[in-house]
Order: C-alpha cells, then structure tokens, then sequence
C-alpha cells in the first residue's frame, strides 16, 4: 500500500503553479540570460519612447499607431486563417516553417513604414492581444506578451534606434530635406547604398525567423507551458531557421523598400 502511495506522488503531472504558468527554469537557455536580455531591451524602448514635444511615445506621430494596428489585425488574419492552409511539408517545416514568410514581410513593412523606433515590438504586443481576445485566452500572461515583444521585435527594434527612417532605404541615416524656397538647404542625402536595405531586410528576417526556436522552444516554452525538447534539435532548427530567415529577409528587401517609396 506504501509502495502505492509512493509510485502514485512520484509520477503525477506537474501542475502549472499560476494563471496556467510553469515557471519551469529548468530551460535550455538559462533564466538570468533571458532576465537581462529582456530588461535591456524594455530600458532602451523606454529611453526611445521619453516624451518629447509632449507626446509619450516620443516621435511617434497618429499614422504610427494607425500602421500598428493594421498590421497586427494583418497578422491575426495571415497567422489564423490563411497560414493554416498553406499545405505542411514535413521536412520543410521542421527546420524552416515557410508560413513565417508572410509574418516576415507584414514586421518589415510595419517597421519600414513607421521607422520609429518600438513599433515592431508594439505591433506584436497589439497582436497578442488580439489573438487572446479571439482565440488563445489570457492564460500564460503576462508572458506571452513578454516573449512575442522581445523574440520577435526586441532586435528591429534596436536597430530602428540606430538606423531610425533610414529602414529599408539605401541611405545609412534619413536624408535631410532640401529647402525649395529659396531659403538655406539643410544639407544633401548621405552616399546611397543599396546593401543598406538588403541588410535591413536580412537582420529583421533573421530575428523573426529564429524566434519560435531559439526563445520559445530555448525558454519561453519551457518556463510557461512545461515544454522538452533536446538541445541538438533546438540548436540546430535555430541555425537553419536564422539562416533561412536571413535569406527571405533579404529577398523580400526590395518589395519592402518598395512599398515604402510608393506610401511616403
């Protein structure tokens, strides 16, 4: 009857401790990592978003928050309905998830059009909340949140404090504009360099492509929902899913710098 007992306190499932969450530290990618990684990025979106000319959002003006909300209904709808569709290639999926191809152009669009810096990690946070509204429910917050903002914005967002609305354009900061009447011109576009826009293209394709398996199946999954995997298969669909991200990016540069030039 001991034995019984025993065996049966020894083998039941863990239960999540809180709001459907885990805290299950015993990740791949050890805790204080992501800890300081995620302050780090939350301090520098808040150093970009002081208040200046009495806005909060620092320089982000009405059309900002008018493509942030476009663009996370776009993706509720991209990832909901139309990426469930497009047929499953098991071999394909497992180390680069193709569907991601409309998610990586929908944040590069976002960020090209914008240009401020914080909007992709905005725009993940509206998506979020959308996608509890209408489909997953608020368990595992405020995590989620947390996770979709840093593994899929954290980095175009430090580079949008960098290169600011120079994104996706072949000058490596904004042009000044030129007077036209007859006043004294402010100065000439800096040297134009295409790769500029490529790279743009690759660093946010890159980011976006190794979210899922480099912090969600790395940590995030881990910690909040109790999810195993082996560190081989998290390393090596994170490399391939980089790599692959980097390309698409890159590819889809040009259709972004596009676009740009043709709504601003």
């Amino acid at each position: 009857m001991e034995q019984a007992i025993f065996a049966a306190t020894t083998t039941a499932k863990p239960q999540p401790v809180w709001n459907g969450v885990y805290f299950n530290t015993n990740t791949i990618i050890p805790w204080p990592i992501v800890l300081a990684f995620t302050l780090l990025y939350f301090g520098l979106l808040a150093w970009a978003w002081r208040p200046k000319e009495g806005r909060a959002f620092g320089k982000f003006r009405t059309l900002d928050f008018v493509y942030v909300a476009l663009t996370a209904a776009l993706l509720v709808v991209y990832n909901f309905f139309i990426s469930p569709l497009i047929p499953k290639i098991g071999s394909v999926t497992t180390y680069f998830y193709y569907p991601l191809i409309g998610e990586i152009f929908l944040l590069e669009l976002v960020a090209a059009l914008s240009g401020r810096p914080g909007v992709a990690g905005l725009t993940m946070f509206v998506y979020t909340l959308l996608s509890d509204v209408i489909h997953y429910g608020f368990g595992g917050e405020p995590f989620w949140f947390i996770y979709e903002m840093t593994a899929y914005g954290a980095l175009i967002d430090l580079w949008l404090i960098y290169r600011g609305e120079a994104i996706f354009t072949p000058y490596l900061k904004p042009p000044k504009i030129v007077a036209t009447d007859g006043g004294e011109a402010e100065g000439a576009p800096p040297p134009s360099n295409m790769g500029m826009t490529f790279l743009d293209g690759a660093i946010s394709g890159a980011w976006i492509g190794m979210a899922y398996p480099f912090w969600w199946r790395g940590f995030w999954g881990t910690f909040v929902t109790g999810y195993v995997t082996t560190v081989q298969f998290w390393a090596i669909t994170s490399v391939t899913q980089l790599l692959a991200g980097a390309i698409v990016g890159a590819l889809i540069a040009p259709l972004v710098w596009y676009i740009k030039q043709v709504a601003t």
